[in-house]
């Protein structure tokens, strides 16, 4: 059933742009985006730039899952780095982090660390955010048991903060990946001379329609290779999602709900 509609909303259109009943040049026919999209595969063009966005995409990732797992974690175990950081975080959380890409073209230049780091930002705070909500909301009673089972310091924390945690952590990561994907494709429309997003814009340049939709198509479907929704992804995601929402109200309301 879940194929069903996506399957007849393609079999509608494709009837639509043969029938002329939409305009062909503006809306191709799928099966003509799916003829270009193995066509330019072939040829290369669309898996070199493919290649590039993925590996600006692994960068931008390695540098905001290490240090946005570990200040959540400091974050959510030591009041006083959570009193001080917190201000910060809740203020440039909402701006929308390719708005950031000027200034770091002043500072870095035209090039790969700025493209890189601005992807970053956008997965960094996620990241923080909802490790901040894991350990935020863990249970009270799985300390107190630890406690009582002789763990304390660094082994509470191995053994029952970090594990209580790790739901939120890989929801974070997820959803920090997506962002940074995003972002990293406005980054290329936008500065870059490479890549999946400036492949898109240079065919939109020349109003060369399948073109133009064929790394669309790539890339959603890369996209559900690489970060699958399987049925721990969504079981994970719905137990995490209500700690990072309660993170982000207790951090907007300047509280917090444990001290360990």
């Amino acid at each position: 059933m879940s194929l069903a509609v996506p399957a007849a909303l393609l079999a509608l259109w494709e009837l639509c742009s043969r029938l002329a009943i939409i305009s062909p040049r503006y809306f191709p026919a799928p099966t003509t985006v799916g003829w270009v999209l193995a066509d330019r595969f072939i040829a290369g063009d669309l898996g070199a730039q493919s290649l590039i966005t993925l590996t600006r995409l692994a960068f931008a990732f390695a540098l905001a899952a290490v240090p946005g797992v570990l200040l959540g974690l400091l974050m959510g175990i030591a009041r006083p780095v959570r009193d001080a950081v917190e201000p910060y975080i809740a203020f440039i959380f909402p701006v929308p982090k390719i708005a950031l890409l000027p200034f770091l073209l002043i500072i870095l230049g035209v090039g790969e660390p700025a493209f890189v780091l601005t992807g970053a930002t956008s997965a960094f705070f996620q990241i923080v955010i909802s490790t901040l909500g894991g350990v935020q909301t863990m249970d009270p009673r799985l300390l107190e048991v630890g406690r009582n089972y002789g763990a304390h310091g660094p082994r509470l924390f191995w053994k029952v903060i970090l594990p209580a945690a790790l739901p939120a952590i890989f929801t974070g990561l997820r959803l920090g990946l997506g962002l940074a994907l995003v972002t990293l494709v406005a980054v290329e429309f936008i500065a870059a001379k490479s890549g999946l997003g400036h492949l898109v814009y240079r065919h939109w340049q020349m109003l060369s329609t399948p073109e133009m939709y064929a790394p669309h198509v790539f890339q959603g479907t890369s996209t559900d290779v690489t970060v699958p929704e399987s049925s721990t992804a969504r079981e994970s995601t719905s137990g995490a999602s209500p700690r990072c929402s309660n993170s982000w109200r207790n951090m907007r309301a300047g509280k917090t709900s444990a001290t360990y």
